[in-house]
C-alpha cells in the first residue's frame, strides 16, 4: 500500500507512542510490518515477449502476457520491436527466455526451440484460411492469442494437456477456432519447472520487519520502516533478552 510521506510520520509516530490518528486495518498492519518487500533470491531473470508486427494489436499480445504473468508470477516484460533475430533479442533484453510474434507469409506458422530458449509466432499464417474480411474479424484476433498461449507452453515445457478441449490438444489452427482461451491447469506446473531451470522464477513477498529480523532488509523508504529497522539494529545490539547460560560441569 502506497502512502503519502506526511501519513507516514503520522503513523511511525502512532506506532512509537501508542497514540495517534484512528488507522485503518490496513494501516495498522502497515505500521506493524513495515509493508510487504519481494523476498531474497526470488522474482529472477524475465521472460520477453518480442512484438516485431502490426497485424495482431499491441494491446492483444499485451493481453497474452497479462494473462501467463498472473498464472505464474514471474517477470515478463513486451517490447515493440523490429529486430526478429530470436538469439539477439535474449541477448540484447538480458532475457532468458523469449516469445517473437511476426508477420512474414513466407515463414512457418510456429517455431519452438526449448534449448535455445525461444519461440516464434506467424500471424501471417493464422489468416490464410480466413475467406474475406467478416471472417478475418471475427476469428483472427482470438485465434492469434491462443497461438501465443500454445507457443508459450511448447517453449516452457508444455506438451499436450490430459484435459480435453483446450488449446494445448489442438492440432490444427482451424481447431483453434473450437476452444476458449483458457490456460489448462496442469500446464502451469509444466512451465513453472522449465522457467525455474532457465533462472526465471516466481516472485515471493515477506514483511519488511521479517526482513530486518533476518538482517538483509533494504534501507527504509520512509519513517515507518526507518522505525522497524532502528528497533531492529537495536534488538541485535542488546541480544537475546534471557541468553541460553551453559554452566560448567560439577566436579566429581
Amino acid at each position: 500500500m502506497k502512502l503519502a510521506s506526511t501519513i507516514m510520520a503520522a503513523l511511525a509516530a502512532a506506532a512509537l507512542l501508542g497514540e495517534g490518528p484512528e488507522l485503518t486495518k490496513d494501516e495498522r498492519r502497515y505500521v506493524r510490518t513495515g509493508g510487504e518487500i519481494v523476498k531474497r533470491g526470488t522474482y529472477t531473470g524475465k521472460v520477453l515477449f518480442a512484438n516485431a508486427q502490426s497485424r495482431l494489436p499491441a494491446s492483444d499480445v499485451q493481453g497474452v502476457r497479462d494473462r501467463i504473468a498472473g498464472e505464474l508470477n514471474v517477470r515478463i516484460e513486451c517490447v515493440e520491436t523490429a529486430e526478429r533475430d530470436p538469439a539477439k533479442l535474449l541477448r540484447d533484453n538480458g532475457a532468458n527466455v523469449v516469445l517473437v510474434v511476426v508477420d512474414d507469409p513466407a515463414a512457418p506458422t510456429m517455431l519452438v526451440a526449448p534449448e535455445d530458449r525461444w519461440a516464434v509466432v506467424n500471424t501471417a499464417k493464422l489468416v490464410d484460411d480466413l475467406p474475406g474480411g467478416n471472417a478475418k474479424r471475427k476469428f483472427f484476433v482470438p485465434r492469434a492469442r491462443k497461438e501465443l498461449i500454445k507457443a508459450f507452453s511448447l517453449l516452457c515445457g508444455g506438451g499436450a494437456s490430459q484435459f480435453p478441449g483446450n488449446i494445448m490438444n489442438t492440432a490444427a489452427v482451424r481447431e483453434l477456432d473450437l476452444v476458449k482461451e483458457q490456460i489448462p491447469i496442469d500446464m502451469v506446473d509444466f512451465w513453472t519447472r522449465y522457467l525455474g531451470s532457465v533462472g526465471v522464477t516466481p516472485k515471493e513477498t515477506t514483511t519488511y520487519k521479517q526482513a530486518c529480523r533476518e538482517g538483509w532488509a533494504p534501507s527504509p523508504t520512509n519513517d515507518v520502516q526507518k522505525a522497524i529497522w532502528e528497533k531492529a539494529q537495536a534488538e541485535k545490539e542488546r541480544g537475546p533478552a534471557n541468553p541460553i547460560t551453559i554452566q560448567p560441569p560439577k566436579k566429581k
